[in-house]
């Protein structure tokens, strides 16, 4: 479970030293097995809320509560080091938050298609080729609560579509909060919707109704991304199903 209460953050402007107030006392409760997709256009401070919801930076006023154990940004580098190995930082991830570190190196020796890379130092990786680290050891550690800014999956065109039934499969067991500028992101992964405007939060039971109430003010054109599912029509690896 998170519990937003009363929570408020400001930047201060380099340049004119005036503040700005992203986040103007947002309360919300996300329950435990939802999961949650946060709508907001560029700007709105959606990177802002979901880094106060990591704990990754704190709350000018108001209180951020967590109960269970909660993911770094999926798809982010989190806690790896550049110059270990892609199996070295799944080892020491896997140690930071408490899970059999031997079980999260099969799974991602598994399902993420390195091979040899695995052994590797993070900073030798291509861009597909950290994202198939990043998103599979996010999603093999068991946490209780996954957060994501944006990218809920990524990597090539064959590995998204394993990803997404990886998310699928963590949804059953998990909560997922995410946010996004994307419409049909909310379409097709979260259960109920909210939508950050002006510095509030706005949640709604409906996916349907975060949509509309988000497009009610939208920009024309803000939408115009492709679907989700509309990958250029390569071929790739097969991989294997993702475990329940």
């Amino acid at each position: 479970m998170i519990v937003l209460d009363r929570v408020s953050k400001s930047y201060r402007s380099h340049g004119s030293g005036h503040s700005r107030l992203v986040l103007d006392e947002l309360s919300a409760v996300f329950e435990p097995g939802q999961t949650v997709g946060i709508l907001g256009r560029r700007g709105a401070g959606k990177s802002t809320l979901i880094r106060l919801i990591a704990g990754s930076i704190p709350p000018d006023s108001g209180r951020v509560l967590r109960r269970g154990r909660v993911s770094f940004l999926i798809g982010t580098a989190g806690p790896f080091v550049s110059t270990m190995t892609g199996r070295e930082n799944v080892w020491f991830t896997a140690r930071i938050y408490g899970a059999d570190a031997r079980e999260v190196i099969r799974f991602v020796e598994q399902h993420a298609g390195l091979g040899a890379d695995f052994d590797k130092p993070f900073s030798a990786y291509t861009g597909d080729k950290r994202a198939r680290l990043l998103f599979t050891a996010a999603y093999a550690l068991p946490f209780d609560i996954y957060l994501a800014d944006e990218s809920v999956i990524g990597g090539p065109p064959g590995f998204r579509d394993w990803c997404e039934q990886l998310v699928d499969a963590r949804r059953r067991e998990a909560t997922l909060v995410f946010t996004t500028k994307r419409p049909r992101m909310l379409r097709r992964f979260a259960d109920t919707g909210a939508v950050l405007s002006d510095g509030r939060l706005a949640a709604y039971e409906s996916v349907r109704d975060a949509i509309l109430a988000f497009k009610a003010d939208e920009q024309p054109g803000a939408d115009d991304e492709p679907p989700i599912e509309d990958w250029e029509d390569e071929e790739d690896e097969q991989l294997p199903v993702p475990l329940a």
